[in-house]
């Protein structure tokens, strides 16, 4: 296994046991995990959250002037809409964005 797969396997494991609502050393006996690896790839994922938001991206985005509802895309703790019409190019631009904020 790859570095990059342990690293996504182990950002996987602090995603889920965020979102578990369980305390540490509950999720981690459940989950098979010491809980100092937990402790410290949530360090290592808060510190990279918080450098990545010191890097601003911007992107241009068309406001649309038609009331209409949109689809609504979700990464994380960010959300996107799209209305009729959007353009895919700025879309992907979006994502690759948002990506390089958690790269």
């Amino acid at each position: 296994m790859t570095i990059d797969e342990q690293s996504m396997i182990r950002r996987r494991q602090v995603s889920d046991y965020r979102a578990s609502g369980k305390t540490a050393a509950e999720w981690c006996s459940e989950n098979n995990l010491n809980i100092h690896t937990l402790r410290y790839w949530l360090t290592k994922c808060s510190r990279e959250a918080k450098a990545g938001l010191k890097q601003e991206t911007f992107i241009e985005l068309k406001q649309s002037s038609v009331n209409e509802v949109p689809v609504i895309v979700k990464i994380g703790a960010v959300s996107i809409e799209l209305y009729s019409g959007f353009q895919g190019e700025t879309l992907r631009e979006a994502i690759t964005a948002i990506r390089s904020l958690w790269a």
